[in-house]
């Protein structure tokens, strides 16, 4: 009988390459599913709050982490709970002739509005503070309606633009501490903003990296977490309890727009999903490794999520910059 020749063997390669493709890619998805979806361990969950505000000061995003996001979307809760009340986009109300030109005039007012604002968006940071996001938006956006008509004399407002001014802010004020590179237009010459250095450069050196770590994460056992249940229960009945009745005090005439207020509010409670609680100890180090600051953090537990609990946190101790 003739020796068989030894040779490439198809089907064996392509099941071994099969085979490690097969790790590979679950291995892939291992790393995708835990570095994105944080929310499955309170350790990571605290982390990234902490680490959302001490970078630029964006106690606006931080709230995606938290219990407000749980059951609505972070930008429809904004929406129905806080800009109901001042949109005004219905087609019986005239915006400025100069909307929607493109023309100098317009990009002018826009400055204006988004500069003003920009003033007292800073002012807020210090004196109110994202952690009373009640009063922060309800501020802001009653301010934002009467800078508007000041400057482009209509009585016209809507999520879109209201979005705009705010958001425009927070990334203006996170520039302002982490600093900015050069940008220019599209003709790649002409320079629309120059390179500056931000607060954190003047506080910890041109080569700054604040680092956020978590150093202490424990779950409360039984009992202590049904107790810090109740308390929360407690803290949240007031702003989840709210109805159309006294919610007409913000000016709202529409009966939707007062219902879904209404119901932004009441999905703020989560009290009766809560399963468990835990206490995270999060430190902010420099390039050093020097502790600027230290944050208390408790998270709590949702079917299999985590969330951060915005109505037991101080995070005063987090904007570097003051």
């Amino acid at each position: 009988m003739a020796e068989k020749k030894k040779g490439f063997r198809a089907g064996l390669y392509a099941v071994i390459v099969g085979v490690i493709l097969a790790v590979v890619l679950t291995a892939m998805t291992i790393f995708a599913f835990t570095t994105r979806y944080t929310g499955f361990k309170p350790d990571k969950v605290a982390r990234q709050y902490v680490d959302t505000i001490v970078q630029t000061g964006d106690g606006y995003n931080a709230y995606k982490n938290t219990l407000v996001s749980k059951n609505q979307k972070y930008g429809n809760f904004i929406v129905n709970a806080y800009m109901a009340p001042y949109v005004n986009d219905g087609e019986d109300v005239k915006q400025a002739d100069f909307v929607g030109t493109g023309s100098a005039e317009e990009q002018e007012a826009i400055d204006k509005v988004y500069n003003t604002m920009y003033d007292y968006y800073v002012d807020l940071v210090k004196n109110i503070g994202w952690d009373d996001y009640d009063t922060f938006f309800n501020s802001y956006f009653s301010k934002l309606k009467e800078i508007r008509h000041g400057v482009y004399g209509d009585d016209y407002l809507d999520t879109e633009y209201m979005f705009g001014a705010l958001e425009a802010n927070v990334d203006t004020y996170g520039e302002s501490l982490t600093g900015a590179e050069e940008t220019l237009a599209d003709d790649g010459k002409t320079v629309v903003k120059e390179a500056f250095d931000g607060k954190y450069a003047e506080l910890f050196g041109k080569d700054y990296k604040l680092t956020a770590e978590v150093t202490e994460c424990k779950e409360l056992n039984h009992d202590e977490s049904v107790a810090y249940i109740q308390e929360y229960a407690a803290r949240i009945t007031d702003v989840a309890t709210l109805d159309a009745n006294e919610l007409s005090e913000s000016g709202l005439t529409d009966d939707e727009a007062k219902k879904n207020m209404t119901e932004a509010f009441a999905k703020l409670d989560c009290s009766e999903l809560i399963s468990n609680v835990a206490e995270a100890t999060v430190e902010v180090k420099d390039q050093n490794g020097k502790t600027v600051a230290t944050q208390k953090v408790y998270v709590v537990k949702i079917d299999s999520g985590w969330y951060v609990d915005n109505t037991n946190i101080d995070t005063s101790g987090l904007y570097l910059a003051k």
